[in-house]
Order: structure tokens, then C-alpha cells, then sequence
């Protein structure tokens, strides 16, 4: 499979860009082995800078020959890196030429799986001395984030209602607002399934195309209605047959049982 290459401007010297470039490419390697596929727009150049203003973002209007990521840190943080990056990367194989509350929660999930990823590889093979007991890190950043989102959320109903996940995102499909919290929170019940189900992330490719309204055939079309919605008939009908068990589960724990 083709390889990605990566421009790398995210700080002006370049021994710390080869710093964040560690983080990058095992990212890009694993999602690679993840998806085993390219993304519906192909594999282009990435360039990827610091922007402090607007990062974390993936910036509209796309180029036609690379994809521009912006992350928003103020130094080598392995684990802020990895966060912003990989949920920009899940834009790329879902389809950076639009959105949707799926799309966006899927690349929650991503970013919550590289902080586990590499914080498992980094304690077995950290790839420097200096950073053999920086893997704990990327855990204690992953809980201070969700630490942060379950402040905000009323505890008891979350505790024992089971339909918690289905019932926020039904406030999703019916366009009600739902803040980032929220969304990191359904992406931390959500990633065991696809921990369990290793094959779940293929399904990144295909739900760009199973929008309403969906993106141009074309690839290196650019004109579309960015926010759509997604097509869990379409979804349903397109993923392989490997799929079938995954999709089942993430079906009825998103509320989505008439697709089953």
C-alpha cells in the first residue's frame, strides 16, 4: 500500500520536528494497518503545522494535491499531539470533504485509541532512553480529559441508565447540541467495541459515501455540502461481509436497531 509522506512545520526547529515526528508516523503506520485501505480521496502529501489561533483543525477549503492539519500546542506533548492528530487523520479516511455527528464521533474514538496505542507501545518499546517512562503520560492524559468531560455530566443517569449512549445520540440525529464532552464520553463507551473488533475501523471508509447528501463521486471533486447526515441503510448495505458482527453491536448501541 501506498505510504504517507508528511511536511513537517509544526515548530520552527527541526529537532523538534523530528520529535513530533514519532508520534506521526507510528500513528499514521497503525491506522494504516487498522484501515488497510487508502482513503476516499487518496493518499496525498500531509502538511501539518502549529496553528495556536484556530488548531486543532483540518483546513476547508482542502488542497487537491495534500491535506493540511493544524494542532494547537505549545511544545513537544507527545499526548496532545497524538490526541489532536489522529482525530484530524479520522477526517482524512472518512472524508475530509464533509462532516457529521458520526464522523466526528468516530474520530473521537481514534484519538481515545492512540492514547491507549501508544501508551502500550511506548512501556514495551519506548523509542528513546529519555522516554522510557513517558508512556504513562499518554494514560494520564486520557483521564484527565474524561475527567474533565464527567464533570459536567449528571452522574446518576449516567450510571444507571443504560440507554445513556443511545439517548445523547438521538439528541445528535434530532440536531440537538451536544458539546465535546459529551461526545468524548460516548467514544469512551464506544472504544471496548472496537478494541474488541479490531476490524471495526475499516468501517472509516466507507460512512463518507453513506451520507446524505453524500460527496461527489469524484475524488478530486471539491464542491459539496459539507454537514450531512449519515445513511445507515446505505452503511449497512455497503460494508463487507467481515463487518456484519461489528456493525450489529455499534448499531444497537448507538440506536440505530432498524438497521440490524
Amino acid at each position: 500500500m501506498e505510504k504517507w509522506t508528511i511536511n513537517m512545520n509544526v515548530f520552527e526547529k527541526k529537532e523538534l520536528n523530528d520529535q513530533v515526528s514519532l508520534v506521526i508516523h507510528q500513528l499514521l503506520d497503525e491506522f494504516g494497518r487498522l484501515i488497510q485501505s487508502e482513503p476516499p480521496m487518496g493518499f496525498k502529501p500531509i502538511k501539518l503545522i502549529n496553528d495556536r489561533d484556530a488548531g486543532p483543525t483540518f483546513y476547508w477549503p482542502l488542497g487537491k494535491d495534500f491535506y493540511k492539519i493544524g494542532l494547537n500546542v505549545s511544545g513537544v506533548y507527545y499526548n496532545q499531539i497524538a490526541f489532536q492528530f489522529s482525530q484530524e487523520l479520522g477526517r482524512i479516511y472518512c472524508d475530509p470533504r464533509i462532516n457529521s455527528w458520526l464522523i466526528e464521533l468516530l474520530c473521537h474514538i481514534a484519538a481515545l485509541y492512540s492514547l491507549d496505542f501508544l501508551g502500550h507501545q511506548w512501556e514495551e518499546n519506548p523509542p528513546g532512553k529519555e522516554l522510557e517512562d513517558y508512556w504513562y503520560n499518554f494514560d494520564s492524559y486520557k483521564s484527565n480529559l474524561l475527567g474533565a468531560a464527567f464533570s459536567k455530566v449528571d452522574m446518576v443517569k449516567y450510571q444507571v441508565a443504560n440507554e445513556w449512549v443511545e439517548y445523547q445520540i438521538n439528541k445528535l440525529r434530532k440536531k440537538d447540541h451536544l458539546n465535546r464532552g459529551k461526545l468524548l464520553i460516548i467514544a469512551y463507551e464506544l472504544l471496548p467495541m472496537f478494541k474488541e473488533h479490531p476490524e471495526s475501523w475499516k468501517i472509516l471508509p466507507y460512512v463518507g459515501k453513506c451520507s446524505v447528501p453524500p460527496p461527489p463521486e469524484d475524488p478530486k471533486s471539491l464542491v459539496t455540502k459539507r454537514v450531512t447526515e449519515p445513511d445507515f441503510g446505505k452503511l449497512k448495505q455497503m460494508l463487507p461481509e467481515e463487518l456484519n458482527t461489528f456493525a450489529g453491536k455499534f448499531f444497537m448501541k448507538i440506536g440505530a436497531k432498524e438497521y440490524i
